[in-house]
C-alpha cells in the first residue's frame, strides 16, 4: 500500500498475496542428506516434475543435479521411505521409484546401471537405508519383500549385503519384523543395526545389535548391545575411532549414549525423533564434542555437548525446526533447519567458530512481511493433565482487526499420532493467518518432544485424549478472548484426519471440519494397512480380537448419527497407508444421513499430496468450504 491507511474487512475475508499456486510452487521437499567423499548430497522432491526425486551435489559453492533423466530417487520401504540413497568411493547407490531396484551410479563416469535383480511382481523387492564402506566391495541395506498377492502379514523384512559388481545378495540378519540403520564401522570390521517386532513401533521398543562383518559380505558373532524391555534406541552410528554411539530413552528421555554410557544428564531435552522414516541423523561427533538436534517444549534447537564435562550448550536460537538431517565434513556441520520466519533450508556450521551461514537460499526467498509467528502454549486438559501447542494469530499488514469481532479458529491436528508439530515457518499456516484466520497447532498427549511419559500417555486412548486436547486448546483460546467460540474449525490428515473425524462425530464444539486421507473405520484400518503400521493400533487402541468393541466405539463411520456439521473429505486414490475405502465409508454414511459434505478424489496421489494441481485444488476447495459453512 502507498499510505498508512489499513483495510478493514471481516476476519477470514482478507485478501492475501499467498496464493494456492504459491503453495504448490513452494512444495518442493528437501529430503535425506549425505556426505560422500568431501561433497554434500541431498535429495529434492520436485513438485513441478510430478514429485520426481533428484539428488543434488554441493561442492565449492555450487550445486548440480546428478540424477539422470528417467530416474526418480525414492524408496517405498515401510511406505514412508527415506534412506533413499547412500555412497562412498565415487559411487552412489539409490532406489529408483518406478521399479524399486537399487542402481549404482559412478560419479566419475556418470554411468548408471541396475544393481539388484528385477522383482517378479510389481515393486515386490524394495531397498532402503544402506551403507557402503570404502573398505568393502559390497553394500548393506534393508530389504523388503512383497510376495505375489500377499497381505501385510506376509511381507518379509531383513538385512542384506549385495556385491556391487556381481549383484550377489546375502541375508545377514532376519527373523525380526523390521530392521533399520545398518552401519559399517570405519575400520570395516563391524556392523550395527536396529531391529524390532510387532506389535512394537520403533518409538516403543527397538534393539541395537552389532556383529563382525567379513570381506565376503557375511557377518558373525551377533550380539545385542542395548534396547528391548520397552526402550527405544535411535540413530546408532560409529565414531571415527570405531566406538558405538546412539540415542536411548531408557531414562525417560531420548538421550545420547557413547559405549553404553550417558553423555550428558539434561532432562526435558530430547535428542531423538520417532522413526517414521529412514536415514535421519540427529547428532555428530567432532573433537570430543557432540553437536545434536534437541527438542525442548516443542521447539528444536542445535546444542553442543562437551563429552569431558557433560555440559550442554545451546548453540543457536534462531531455528525452531530441524528435519533430522545433520552431517559433517571434517570440522564443518551441514544441517537442514527452519526458523519462525524462514522455511526449511540448508546451513553450514563451522565447529571452530560456531558461525552459521546459509548454504543455499531459503525456499521462501520472496519478500513477505506479514508473518504470524507461533506462540508456544501449555494448557489444562482432561484427567488433570497438560497438553501443548502453538497459537498463530491472524496477521496481514494491509488490514486492521475489525472492532467487536474475534477471528475464526482453525485447529490443526498433526499426523502420527506419534509425531509432533513445531513453530517452523510453514507457508500453509500463513495461507490461513494472512486471510484473517487464527490457527491452533496442537501437540496433544502422545506427541514427541516432551519425554517418554507424555508420548506413552496416548496408549490405549487414541480417539479420546488427542480429541480432548484439540478441544481443550480451542476452549483455552476462547477463554483467553483470542478467538470466536461460534467459529471453530478442525482439520487434519491421516491420523490427524481421524482426530478430526472423532472430534466432529463425538463432540459438538466445531462448526466445520476437513479430513485429508483420514481414518474413519479402525477395524478396516487394522486389516487393510501396510506392514509397518498393521499392529500400530494394538498400542494406541488395543489388541484384536479382544478389543473389537472398542474399535467399533471409536470408529466415526459407525456413529454418523451423531454428526451434525459439514465435512470436507480429500483422498488420494493410490494411498496404501490409509486406503480410499476409509473415506468412502464415511461418504456412504454422510449420504445416508443427508449431511452436507464434499468429497474430492485425486488420481495418482498417495499418502500425502505431491502434485501442484492437487495442492491447488485441495486448498481452494477447503477455503471455499470454510467461506460457505464457517464464516
Amino acid at each position: 500500500m502507498n499510505d498508512n491507511t489499513l483495510n478493514i474487512a471481516p476476519f477470514g475475508h482478507w485478501q492475501s498475496d499467498i496464493s494456492t499456486e504459491m503453495l504448490a510452487a513452494k512444495s518442493n521437499r528437501l529430503g535425506q542428506m549425505k556426505v560422500i567423499g568431501n561433497s554434500v548430497y541431498w535429495l529434492e522432491s520436485r513438485a513441478q516434475d510430478k514429485g520426481r526425486g533428484v539428488i543434488v551435489k554441493y561442492c565449492n559453492g555450487k550445486t548440480v543435479d546428478i540424477t539422470p533423466e528417467g530416474y526418480s530417487v525414492k524408496t517405498r520401504v515401510h511406505e514412508y521411505g527415506s534412506g533413499d540413497f547412500w555412497g562412498a568411493k565415487g559411487k552412489i547407490i539409490f532406489a529408483n521409484d518406478k521399479d524399486q531396484r537399487l542402481y549404482l551410479q559412478n560419479l566419475v563416469s556418470e554411468t548408471v546401471r541396475p544393481l539388484t535383480q528385477e522383482s517378479e511382481t510389481k515393486l515386490g523387492l524394495r531397498y532402503a537405508d544402506g551403507d557402503l564402506s570404502d573398505l568393502h566391495n559390497f553394500t548393506v541395506c534393508v530389504r523388503e519383500f512383497h510376495p505375489k498377492d500377499s497381505n501385510a502379514h506376509q511381507v518379509i523384512n531383513d538385512l542384506i549385503s549385495c556385491h556391487i559388481e556381481t549383484g550377489e545378495v546375502k541375508v545377514i540378519a532376519n527373523g525380526a519384523d523390521f530392521y533399520s540403520n545398518p552401519r559399517i564401522s570405519p575400520d570395516g570390521k563391524r556392523i550395527c543395526w536396529l531391529q524390532w517386532s510387532h506389535p512394537n513401533m520403533p518409538w516403543d521398543e527397538t534393539e541395537l545389535w552389532q556383529a563382525d562383518i567379513y570381506s565376503d559380505g557375511d557377518v558373525g558373532n551377533p550380539l545385542k548391545v542395548a534396547g528391548g524391555d520397552q526402550t527405544s534406541i535411535y540413530n546408532p552410528q560409529w565414531t571415527d575411532d570405531n566406538q558405538l554411539i546412539y540415542v536411548s530413552d531408557s531414562n525417560g528421555w531420548w538421550h545420547i549414549y557413547l559405549n553404553g554410557e550417558l553423555s550428558h544428564d539434561f532432562d526435558e531435552i530430547e535428542f531423538g525423533f520417532p522413526q517414521w522414516q529412514f536415514g535421519c541423523n540427529s547428532f555428530q561427533l567432532i573433537d570430543n564434542k557432540l553437536y545434536a538436534i534437541g527438542t525442548k517444549k516443542g521447539e528444536q534447537n542445535l546444542y553442543k555437548i562437551d563429552l569431558e564435562t557433560s555440559e550442554v550448550e545451546l548453540l543457536e536460537k534462531r531455528f525452531c525446526y530441524f528435519n533430522g538431517q545433520l552431517t559433517k565434513v571434517d570440522e564443518q556441520l551441514f544441517f537442514m533447519a527452519a526458523s519462525k520466519v524462514k522455511s526449511l533450508s540448508i546451513y553450514l556450521l563451522d565447529s571452530k567458530t560456531n558461525e552459521i551461514s546459509p548454504l543455499v537460499p531459503a525456499k521462501n526467498s520472496f519478500q513477505f512481511q506479514s508473518i504470524s509467528q507461533g506462540q508456544h502454549l501449555t494448557f489444562s486438559t482432561t484427567k488433570d493433565a497438560k497438553a501443548h501447542g502453538f497459537f498463530y494469530p491472524p496477521a496481514n499488514d494491509d488490514y486492521q482487526n475489525p472492532t467487536n469481532e474475534l477471528p475464526p479458529l482453525i485447529v490443526m491436528s498433526h499426523g502420527g499420532p506419534t509425531g509432533m508439530t513445531d513453530a517452523g515457518f510453514n507457508l500453509q499456516v500463513q495461507f490461513w493467518t494472512n486471510r484473517g484466520f487464527a490457527v491452533a497447532d496442537v501437540n496433544y498427549r502422545g506427541s514427541t518432544g516432551y519425554g517418554r511419559k507424555f508420548r506413552d500417555s496416548l496408549k490405549g486412548q487414541w480417539g479420546i485424549y488427542d480429541v480432548d486436547d484439540c478441544i481443550a486448546m480451542a476452549q483455552h483460546l476462547v477463554q483467553e478472548g483470542k478467538v470466536d467460540i461460534n467459529r471453530l474449525a478442525i482439520r487434519g490428515g491421516s491420523a490427524g484426519g481421524y482426530t478430526t473425524l472423532c472430534a466432529l462425530t463425538f463432540h459438538d464444539k466445531f462448526k466445520v471440519g476437513m479430513s485429508r486421507y483420514g481414518v474413519a473405520d479402525l477395524l478396516s484400518l487394522a486389516q487393510d494397512s501396510h506392514k509397518f503400521e498393521i499392529r500400530y493400533l494394538d498400542t494406541v487402541v488395543g489388541p484384536l480380537p479382544e478389543s473389537e468393541k472398542l474399535y467399533l466405539e471409536r470408529s466415526p463411520s459407525e456413529h454418523t448419527d451423531k454428526l451434525s456439521c459439514p465435512i470436507l473429505l480429500l483422498q488420494g486414490l493410490e494411498d496404501k497407508v490409509v486406503p480410499p475405502s476409509q473415506s468412502e465409508a464415511m461418504v456412504k454414511a454422510l449420504e445416508a444421513k443427508g449431511l452436507a459434505y464434499e468429497y474430492i478424489e485425486f488420481e495418482g496421489e498417495g499418502h500425502g499430496f505431491r502434485k501442484p494441481a492437487t495442492i491447488i485444488k485441495a486448498f481452494e476447495a477447503e477455503l471455499e468450504f470454510y467461506k460457505k459453512y464457517l464464516l
